[in-house]
């Protein structure tokens, strides 16, 4: 029972930082002139998709795979394809994959009026596959729960301890 609602837990959380994006999404808008929020709105569901389909190919074996030498991780890539369905997994990587997204949002903010849309979506790809699933693994990588793996990355090694996110 405890395990379903720690589950339970997880997922509302995910649910709850997904909700970021609409929010995000509405304070860009009403920073933006108005001929740009359609713009806005757009970039901000492109950041949904681009982020979570590449978060889940590569981006989370990077963080939480096994360790390569505390640098990045190399195993689990696209997990849940190969049949083996592993439902703490999936939830963790739903859970994971929502900060990925919203990472990426955040800088559709910074950026808006200000960069062209292909040139937007490649940093979303940057963000989603390298900047943040590297920087995730040098400081979450050894605290992650014990079924993902026991890696450790090279930050979390020396004692740094992000209390923020």
């Amino acid at each position: 029972m405890q395990n379903m609602v720690d589950a339970l837990w997880v997922a509302v959380s995910g649910a709850l930082v997904f909700f970021m994006q609409p929010g995000f999404q509405m304070v860009e808008s009403g920073l933006t002139r108005e001929k740009n929020s359609i713009n806005v709105a757009i970039k901000n569901l492109t950041d949904i998709g681009i982020s979570l389909f590449i978060y889940w190919l590569i981006g989370f074996a990077l963080m939480f795979g096994k360790s390569a030498g505390g640098i990045l991780g190399f195993t689990n890539f696209i997990p849940g394809a190969m049949g083996n369905v592993d439902f703490n997994l999936c939830n963790f990587l739903f859970f994971q994959a929502m900060f990925c997204s919203t990472s990426a949002t955040i800088v559709s903010g910074a950026v808006a009026e200000r960069m062209k849309y292909s040139s937007y979506i490649l940093s979303t790809l940057l963000i989603s596959a390298v900047i943040y699933p590297v920087f995730g693994h040098w400081a979450w990588g050894g605290i992650q729960p014990s079924f993902v793996s026991d890696g450790q990355g090279w930050l979390y090694k020396i004692g740094f301890v992000d209390f923020a996110g």
